[in-house]
């Protein structure tokens, strides 16, 4: 180990090179090699549970589901986005900034662990400081160590921004070098900057307060790069649109659509050298991080998407079916549902003339055939389509589990005008068993004794799984989805959703009167021997 940190040469640990940018210029960057690489990392581990990351931190932040996505979320629809880029980010951290902020609190490590770290991060580089250059040792653009250190000396600087910031109203957030201002103030705080001209909304200038905050921390802004854009512009937050709600930018799906389409009219070999020849020269990464495969590019791409939009966007969706179409290995899981029109579609309310007139829900798997629960059965059932809620179609009781409180309903006069616009289509066996306890689910229902009513859709997790019977009879097996939340009375028989297939069958949930009783589905496992039956008995 120490060998490796300071008996080996400086070309024998690293290597320097450029790469030239996609804006112009070059960038440089300083590459450990094998046997630094492999310690740095093992350095990164040691010292990752020792930063607590801020809340508006969302740059190289692991296990806190931080990235480009949340935070672009923390800007939607806001007024103003203001824009800034630190300059020379990692080459503005120095050795000496490194291990000083390692031996300060929280942190508290010893003056030769600190200096350790530091030495194997940083890099020797010469820079010109005042006029004069001169030898420096700074954070490795590249190095493995170097994104955390950099949240770990930029936390001061956060604190600071984030509090300046919240006391005039605005939301601060930082990913890496790009730091983020919103306002929904009807003009933008001039404690922050303001525009040369207001009428024009062109040259904006930060405030000598505001830099003054930032060169105090040792950083520097790159004022080429500062931008405020109002609503009438397209505001972009780390790459994604924010105007409305995250998401891509329509320029970005226009060039997948076009690779998908030269793939799908001239085949793998021309797409592929037409976008590595003509498109992808020069894209500023790491050369041996730069992709070869056309393929496996486009992919990327549509996973992206999926990222920011969701995996039930219809953008995602009709992209990922063609490139599914094209390729050669593993397809996209396209989820069939959990966007609200398809389950406005395919859940319906459900009602009967039992003592008090019970209610409930049930849901379309086939032409004609409903799941819901046994304990919503009674004389009189009657399924609302949704498409017209004021005229009720009748439905029997083809099948009945009371054990698991599930049951399947046909329609007795099925009516085209009123056959479901969609179905929802039951988990198989390893799909249902990938379910697992913190696993995001989704919930449909009508919790209300009106047909008319909408369809509540709740995002909730799984907590865990248990044995529970449904009509005084021993339990047998684990037949029971508990849920943290997403069910009220009325939803029994609804569906439980995981990436777009039905898991589960929505069978108690807290009410009015006791609000002890857990939130309860039955697993589709039980719903799909139960719907064996009756297709072997048809």
């Amino acid at each position: 180990m120490f060998h490796i940190a300071y008996g080996l040469p400086a070309g024998a640990r690293y290597r320097e090179f450029t790469i030239p940018k996609r804006s112009g210029g070059t960038r440089r960057i300083c590459a450990p090699r094998k046997a630094l690489l492999n310690l740095q990392r093992d350095m990164l581990r040691l010292i990752e549970p020792d930063y607590q990351p801020r809340a508006h931190v969302h740059g190289f932040v692991s296990g806190r589901q931080r990235s480009i996505v949340s935070n672009a979320r923390q800007h939607v629809g806001k007024r103003w986005v203001l824009n800034i880029d630190l300059e020379d980010f990692f080459e503005t951290i120095h050795f000496g900034r490194v291990r000083g902020r390692l031996v300060a609190p929280p942190y508290n490590y010893p003056e030769e662990i600190a200096q350790f770290v530091a030495h194997i991060a940083c890099f020797e580089t010469e820079k010109e400081v005042n006029g004069t250059r001169r030898t420096t040792s700074v954070l490795m653009p590249g190095g493995a160590l170097s994104p955390l250190l950099a949240n770990v000396v930029t936390d001061k600087l956060d604190a600071e921004l984030a509090r300046f910031c919240r006391q005039l109203g605005c939301t601060y957030t930082r990913y890496a070098d790009d730091v983020t201002i919103s306002s929904n103030r009807r003009t933008f705080p001039a404690p922050i900057g303001r525009f040369a001209d207001p009428e024009s909304f062109l040259e904006f200038t930060l405030s000598d307060s505001f830099q003054q905050i930032v060169e105090d921390n040792g950083f520097r802004i790159n004022h080429d790069k500062t931008r405020l854009l109002g609503q009438a512009f397209q505001q972009d937050v780390t790459g994604l649109v924010v105007n409305e709600k995250v998401n891509v930018k329509r320029k970005f799906v226009r060039e997948v659509r076009a690779m998908l389409h030269d793939w799908e009219f001239n085949g793998l070999a021309q797409a592929s050298a037409r976008h590595f020849d003509e498109k992808r020269p020069n894209r500023g990464r790491l050369p041996e991080q730069e992709a070869s495969n056309f393929e496996w590019v486009v992919r990327g791409k549509i996973e992206f998407i999926r990222q920011v939009k969701g995996s039930t966007d219809q953008v995602f969706r009709a992209l990922a079916a063609r490139y599914n179409d094209q390729c050669s290995g593993q397809e996209f899981h396209i989820p069939l549902v959990e966007d609200q029109d398809v389950l406005n579609a395919a859940v319906c309310y459900l009602e009967n003339d039992a003592d008090g007139g019970a209610v409930g829900t049930c849901f379309a798997i086939e032409d004609d055939l409903y799941v819901t629960c046994a304990h919503c059965l009674g004389p009189n059932l009657r399924v609302y389509p949704r498409q017209n809620p004021a005229f009720p179609l009748e439905a029997d009781v083809v099948a009945q589990d009371d054990h698991n409180d599930l049951a399947l309903i046909r329609i007795r006069t099925p009516l085209p005008a009123f056959r479901p616009a969609a179905f929802l289509q039951l988990a198989e066996a390893t799909e249902a068993a990938s379910v697992d306890i913190r696993s995001a689910v989704q919930t449909a229902g009508y919790p209300s004794n009106l047909h008319s009513a909408s369809l509540t859709m709740n995002s909730t997790e799984v907590t865990g799984f248990s044995r529970q019977s449904f009509d005084g009879t021993p339990p047998t097996s684990d037949n029971v989805i508990s849920l943290l939340s997403g069910t009220f009375e009325g939803m029994s028989g609804g569906p439980v959703l995981h990436e777009g297939k039905v898991v589960g069958v929505i069978v108690r949930g807290p009410n009015e009167d006791d609000r002890t009783i857990p939130f309860l589905a039955t697993r589709v496992s039980f719903l799909e021997t139960l719907r064996a039956g009756v297709s072997s008995a048809s």
